[in-house]
């Protein structure tokens, strides 16, 4: 089977990213499979972490003049996109695919309209619930530009595509139940499976883009308070992002600097979370949140604020970690306590959550998706012979 994934230009490696490749690698590993990772740029140069699928780069720079006006800007994206979408389709022709799935913006749009000659399975994977612009609008404009912009996406464009891919069942049966195309297909742990914790560092962890999204504000001000109880305990946010200065300003006006560390960006995100005890989470959304997952595949607990999306499927309140109320600080100072404080509880947490997590294995996640591959061909292909009949 030849499978191609689409994504948009690599500048810095997402967890979008990096589930992709994980993906396209156990995918390639099947007998009979071809699996290319599609990017309209790749500046960094991934080839090297591709072993047995390919990594192709279309040389698609989007937004390089951005700095020049807007109306360059907007000129030069509309040439970028036709550049794009004619690369795009020489390169799928070329390839004759069975199946292409859209993972990311760049391509969600004009990927179903191809009209090519191998007539492949298009998929469109969703790596945020579904109403995130929605949630992350600061004002009244935003809201109803993310309003037109969802009507826009998922009732006109989306439509177009065999199959739409979410992450939890939580946004299926909410968001997407009036939709019939919407499989669940979770991600895969990333890392690899050795690595642990031992649960003994006097460190909590967490990770994500500093983003308003993300909420570390709301972390930083709950840690302020967990260090009046334990000041030998530090916090480490791993991380970039545009809100990395205000962050850093927070822990300064609060005194934090000896207890709050912006650890910034490393390739070994796992390995450094295993050094932590605890994983926390404040986010006001998360499409299924990997960094939770890891940390559990890690043999970390967890202490998470139950947003919209996909957390309330990963973490079993009071067995693997614990669910708090959004933008309940108390609660979750209280739960955070409770697992520094006792070192039986965090290592027993820590090793249920572990074992949950494997479900979530990449060899199990890869046949799922080649069960969705073979049942929506045999659909497309049923559809050609009774349209020839």
């Amino acid at each position: 089977m030849k499978i191609v994934y689409c994504l948009d230009s690599i500048y810095q490696l997402s967890g979008m990213d990096i589930v992709t490749m994980t993906k396209a690698e156990a995918l390639a590993m099947i007998p009979d499979n071809q699996v290319w990772v599609v990017a309209a740029s790749n500046p960094r140069s991934l080839v090297h972490r591709m072993k047995h699928a390919s990594m192709i780069d279309l040389n698609i720079h989007y937004y390089e003049h951005d700095n020049e006006g807007l109306l360059r800007s907007i000129i030069d994206l509309q040439k970028k996109r036709k550049q794009h979408r004619q690369k795009l389709n020489e390169f799928l022709e070329n390839v004759a695919p069975d199946v292409v799935i859209s993972v990311g913006v760049l391509t969600k749009y004009f990927l179903p309209t191809m009209k090519l000659s191998s007539n492949p399975v298009f998929i469109r994977e969703q790596h945020t619930e579904r109403h995130y612009n929605l949630h992350s609008a600061t004002s009244l404009f935003k809201k109803m530009v993310a309003l037109c912009g969802e009507f826009y996406d998922y009732y006109w464009k989306s439509r177009a595509y065999d199959m739409i891919a979410v992450l939890t069942e939580r946004d299926r049966d909410g968001a997407w139940k009036h939709w019939a195309k919407v499989v669940v297909m979770p991600n895969p742990i990333t890392h690899e499976i050795g690595l642990v914790s031992d649960a003994n560092a006097k460190i909590v962890v967490t990770a994500g883009r500093l983003a308003v999204m993300k909420n570390f504000s709301a972390m930083i001000d709950i840690w302020a308070k967990v260090v009046q109880r334990h000041p030998d305990w530090v916090l480490h946010i791993w991380g970039i992002g545009a809100e990395e200065a205000a962050l850093g300003n927070q822990i300064q006006c609060l005194g934090l600097q000896k207890y709050v560390f912006l650890m910034g960006y490393t390739k070994e995100i796992s390995a450094e979370m295993s050094k932590g005890s605890i994983m926390v989470l404040t986010s006001l959304s998360e499409g299924f949140s990997l960094v939770t997952l890891e940390a559990m595949a890690l043999g970390i607990p967890t202490v998470v604020y139950n947003c919209p999306g996909g957390i309330s499927h990963l973490v079993k309140d009071g067995v693997t970690g614990y669910l708090v109320q959004m933008n309940d600080e108390d609660a979750f100072v209280k739960r955070v306590c409770q697992l520094i404080e006792n070192a039986r509880l965090r290592k027993a947490m820590g090793q249920a959550a572990k074992k949950e997590s494997m479900q979530y294995n990449v060899d199990n996640i890869a046949s799922r998706w080649m069960d969705l591959f073979h049942e929506l061909l045999d659909k497309k292909q049923g559809t050609r012979n009774n349209t020839v009949f």
